[in-house]
């Protein structure tokens, strides 16, 4: 035994070697998640282990499903996630609806549903949710032992501490007020379950396979019904102490302003929000029905839709400057039906960004459209869930990005 090589080790490296080994593995694994398929050579690199530790790694993880080694010529392969055998159901819970879809690996297809909530309805919390994730499980030919884990993205925040919705949101959605999310549906499923601000999954779908790729400190940025945000900082959602990071929409930005459902004034959220965009419009002669309509109209060269888009972006602009002097993410990624106006936002974004003199502290940072579209949160689930199973895909699987609808999936769960 070589007691002076011995002594030099850290006691990081005298761990016993199965919670070495562990250590190790989640390195390769997280380097395949933040930066998709690498070279053995890159992956030796990035996690400072050497090659043949990472050969031995991949060899054991090739060997379990969970990556491939890809020949790209003769001298050179690279290495990727793939589920190959998962099936995991994300939930989407939104003021007004419910959205599943259930991923199944195995037989490469996704099965989607929606279900609108009827006006005055009360009963569209737990036994809801716990119904159409066994319902479309069960259409796509699953058992609950089949499921990998449950994902539920919730629009409100979560606290940490006690796992529910926090108080100051809980009017949003009454039905789940004071009912510890994951916890309730994992004793009810008897699955595993994740639960998080919808906001949060969605900035680590984006993280992981969409415009964060390859950032090591990330912001994402919801902006639709409401404003939400999530932090991705070294490849983990960043939640804070509370549980309540990245909640840019309540951030103040007019101590005067309108008042906000959070019991502030001039929030983030009641400058850019959909229903304050319309409300803005009304003695336009300009009204629209939707955001979507305003960006459409905006396009078509509506000056009062182009006004209200261009102030947006300023209030956005105004509030990642503030976010960036103390987090400095590398990139901010806009989502959401707000993002597809395109340039008029991003123009009026980096308007912003200048008068604040955000460049003076930050040069770097760029500012980007997200990329995933209307399934981010669902696909942040997808991500979460697998990355708990120590799973994961380095390349999103086109069939992923192809939802089938299915009606009915649950007659008792719709007419709720």
């Amino acid at each position: 035994m070589n007691h002076g090589e011995d002594a030099g080790k850290s006691a990081h490296d005298r761990r016993p070697p199965s919670v070495a080994r562990r250590g190790s593995v989640q390195r390769v694994l997280e380097v395949l998640r933040l930066d998709g398929p690498s070279s053995q050579a890159a992956l030796a690199r990035r996690t400072g282990l050497s090659r043949a530790t990472v050969n031995a790694i991949v060899k054991g993880l090739k060997d379990e499903g969970v990556a491939e080694v890809r020949p790209v010529n003769g001298r050179e392969s690279l290495v990727a996630l793939v589920s190959s055998n998962a099936a995991v159901v994300a939930v989407q819970v939104n003021v007004g609806s419910l959205r599943a879809a259930v991923f199944d690996f195995g037989r490469m297809t996704r099965l989607d549903t929606e279900i609108p909530y009827a006006e005055g309805s009360e009963d569209v919390g737990i036994a809801l949710v716990s119904d159409t994730v066994m319902a479309l499980a069960a259409r796509a030919g699953l058992g609950p032992e089949e499921l990998a884990g449950v994902a539920v993205a919730m629009q409100a925040p979560i606290a940490r501490a006690t796992g529910t919705i926090a108080s100051w949101a809980q009017l949003q959605l009454p039905a789940w007020t004071d009912v510890p999310i994951a916890d309730t549906l994992a004793e009810r499923l008897g699955i595993p379950v994740i639960a998080d601000n919808d906001a949060n999954l969605a900035a680590l779908a984006e993280w992981t396979w969409g415009a964060g790729r390859g950032a090591a400190d990330f912001l994402y940025v919801m902006c639709a019904a409401g404003v939400g945000g999530g932090f991705v900082i070294d490849g983990k959602i960043y939640r804070g102490g509370d549980g309540l990071a990245g909640e840019i929409g309540h951030m103040v930005l007019e101590s005067h302003g309108p008042v906000c459902f959070c019991g502030s004034r001039g929030c983030l959220t009641t400058f850019v929000s959909e229903k304050f965009l319309l409300l803005a419009l009304e003695d336009s002669g300009s009204s629209r029905k939707s955001l979507k309509e305003i960006v459409a109209a905006a396009r078509r060269g509506d000056p009062a839709c182009r006004r209200v888009l261009y102030e947006a972006g300023r209030h956005l602009g105004r509030a990642f400057a503030n976010t960036a002097k103390l987090m400095a993410p590398s990139v901010i990624a806009v989502g959401g039906a707000l993002s597809e106006a395109g340039p008029l936002l991003f123009e009026s974004i980096q308007s912003s960004v200048e008068v604040h003199s955000l460049r003076a502290v930050s040069p770097s940072i760029r500012f980007v459209p997200a990329r995933l579209g209307d399934d981010t949160a669902l696909l942040g689930g997808l991500a979460a869930v697998l990355a708990d199973a120590g799973q994961g895909v380095s390349t999103l699987p086109e069939w992923v990005r192809q939802p089938v609808t299915v009606r009915d999936v649950n007659s008792q769960a719709r007419n709720r």
